[in-house]
This record gives C-alpha cells, sequence and structure tokens, in this order.
C-alpha cells in the first residue's frame, strides 16, 4: 500500500497540532506517534509502508493500524490512500468562502446529524452487546471499534485513567479492550474492574492477561457488585492461608501456587473440620510410612475418618486408638489405598 498525506500549511513549519496532544497522546503508544510524526515530517511526500518501516523501525503489519487509529481520533481523513488534517469548523468555513451561506449552514448540520448519527450507532451498539455473560469465553471488540468506543464513552475513559494510574503504564489498545470487553461483554461494573485490578496487583498478578483471567471467572460466578467482590477476594485469600498452613505442616518451603483440588482439601481440613497444623502433620507422616509419598486423597481419608468420630488433637487420637479392641484395631486404624486412590488421583505438588 502507498499513502500520500498533504497536510497544507502544516508542511512548511513541520508543526504537530495542539489536537494530537490535547485528544490523541493519552491513549496512544510509541509506534503510533512515530509513524505520524513521520508521516507529518514527509508531508506531500508519496511513502510506502516499506518507507515508513524502514525510516521507523515499526514492522509493517502495525501502519495501517497505526493511521486507522489517528482517523478513529478526528485527527486525520482518509480519501483512498490520502490522508489529510479533519478541519475544524473555522478553517471549513474559510474554505467554502465561494459557496452560498445557506449551503455551508446546511452542509455543516448534514455533517454534524452524521457524527451525531455515529454517536448514537455506536452507544446503541453497546446496549445491544450487553446480554447475560456465559461461560463461553468472550471475543475483545476489535481496534476500530474500541477507538470508537474510547472517543464517546466517558466512562471508559475513566476506567482507561485510573486503570494506567494503578498500573503504572500506558495502556495499549489491546489493553483497553480487554477492559472494553470486562465492561461490556462480561456486564462488570466500573468499580468492580477498579476493585479487580487493584486487587491482582496485589497477588502480584498486575498484568492484563491475569486481569483478563480473573475478571472472566468474576462474571462467571457472578460477582457484579462491591460487595460480592470483597467476599470473592476474602475468601480467596482465606483458601490461600489455609493452603499455607498445609504446605507448612507437610514441611514444603516452595509449593508454588496450588491447584484447585489443593486449594478445596485445604480448605475441607483447615477451615471446616478445623485441624491444627500438629493433627495435618500426624496426617502426612502416616500416608508417607504407607504409601512411600504424599498423596492427598489417602491424606483426606485419615483426616475424614478422624473428623467423623470426632478427634481434633493427639490426645484424642491416642485414646481412640488404645479404646479398640487387639483383634480389630488393625481394620480399624488401616486405610484401604485403593479405595482411597480412586478418589483422586491429583495429589502431588
Amino acid at each position: 500500500m502507498s499513502i500520500k498525506i498533504n497536510l497544507g500549511a502544516w508542511s512548511s513549519v513541520f508543526a504537530v497540532p495542539s489536537k494530537i496532544v490535547d485528544e490523541g497522546l493519552k491513549f496512544s503508544d510509541g509506534v503510533k506517534l512515530k509513524i505520524l510524526l513521520f508521516v507529518l515530517r514527509n508531508s506531500g511526500s508519496e511513502l510506502t509502508d516499506s518507507d515508513i518501516s524502514s525510516a521507523t523501525g515499526v514492522n509493517v503489519t502495525d501502519i495501517p493500524e497505526a493511521l486507522d487509529y489517528w482517523v478513529s481520533m478526528g485527527i486525520l481523513q482518509r480519501n483512498n490512500n490520502e490522508y489529510k488534517p479533519v478541519q475544524s469548523k473555522i478553517e471549513e468555513k474559510e474554505n467554502f468562502n465561494s459557496e452560498p451561506i445557506t449551503a455551508s449552514f446546511n452542509n455543516s448540520e448534514n455533517e454534524i446529524k452524521q457524527n451525531n448519527n455515529s454517536v448514537e450507532e455506536i452507544l446503541s451498539d453497546v446496549e445491544s452487546s450487553k446480554q447475560r455473560f456465559t461461560v463461553t469465553r468472550p471475543q475483545k471488540p476489535d481496534y476500530v471499534f474500541t477507538s470508537q468506543r474510547l472517543a464517546v464513552d466517558e466512562e471508559l475513559k475513566i476506567l482507561v485513567s485510573e486503570s494506567q494510574t494503578a498500573l503504572g503504564k500506558v495502556l495499549s489498545n489491546s489493553d483497553i479492550s480487554t477492559l472494553l470487553m470486562l465492561k461490556d461483554t462480561c456486564g462488570l461494573p466500573l468499580d468492580v474492574i477498579i476493585m479487580l485490578i487493584q486487587y491482582c496487583i496485589s497477588i502480584d498478578k498486575g498484568n492484563m492477561r491475569a486481569i483478563e483471567k480473573i475478571g472472566i471467572a468474576w462474571a462467571d460466578e457472578g460477582i457484579d457488585t462491591l460487595e460480592a467482590a470483597d467476599n470473592k477476594i476474602r475468601k480467596v485469600k482465606q483458601m490461600n492461608k489455609n493452603f499455607s498452613v498445609v504446605s507448612s505442616a507437610f514441611g514444603l518451603k516452595n509449593a508454588g501456587s496450588p491447584t484447585k483440588k489443593q486449594l478445596e482439601y485445604s480448605e475441607k481440613w483447615v477451615g471446616e473440620w478445623k485441624f491444627s497444623p500438629e493433627m495435618i502433620r500426624e496426617a502426612y507422616e502416616r500416608c508417607v510410612d504407607s504409601k512411600g509419598a504424599m498423596k492427598f486423597s489417602y491424606i483426606d481419608g485419615i483426616l475424614k475418618r478422624w473428623n467423623s468420630n470426632g478427634i481434633k488433637n493427639k490426645k484424642e487420637l491416642k485414646a481412640f486408638e488404645s479404646s479398640q479392641n487387639k483383634n480389630n484395631s488393625a481394620r480399624k486404624t488401616s486405610y484401604n489405598i485403593d479405595e482411597l486412590d480412586k478418589i483422586d488421583t491429583l495429589d502431588d505438588f
């Protein structure tokens, strides 16, 4: 693709219009700015994608998207492969000197109506897209739609600004697309998304991939209020705390991120059954002595039996085992390994 940009009076001084800084700078990135500055500098020259790529170091495939961004922000307008600045109302009036005043007004009125229709159509599309979220992985909006929404959606602008402040970086168009997906497709309110971002930062997962993954999970669980989000965060923190008790009892210094099943076992043993680290350690040692390895399902079987018999400490365990008849003590204190193995095979860290 070849492009030619005609900037009129700008070409004599290589000026950067204030509109670029006022309206387009905040949500642009280095690639978009590089390309814009280069084409401004080469006003009146016919440029190919290869020319731009060679001079700026930008990948050829990123050039059309960058130019489209400035078009979507109302900085440039495109006619085939020629780009020129979007004229202000004053400039339009000056250029229409030769036309009747009534024609100028009519053109302006039509243009305003077209712009209003454009905004209304975008917002209409937003409302129609706000459907009940399902477990199917949502699709992110494309680049053009994201840019259009950013230009007219004040709530999205606030969300982007708050996110950039929290994350300490300028968001890419892909990042903004993720936020828009969480807001529109997943149906998460603005304050919930901001809390989500703050939570991810607090657990050292302040990246858009983690924010997207956890956000989709929240939407799937119907977490759409600050209260529900706060309860979810408290629950997750408590489950991680319970797992920390278990991993410490097992003597594991670097257990890594627990699996969902491991969190469920930990929640059951510590949160529901209220076993102490000492009793969890005792069950762990009996498992290793019998199996030669740590098996969560086997340990769960031991603790389940103790819990059903009201055994919560070593003193009660010793009394329970001593009370058993010598002839059936082996049956009472042994565990069917084969049956326990059938319960679950996800045991090792």
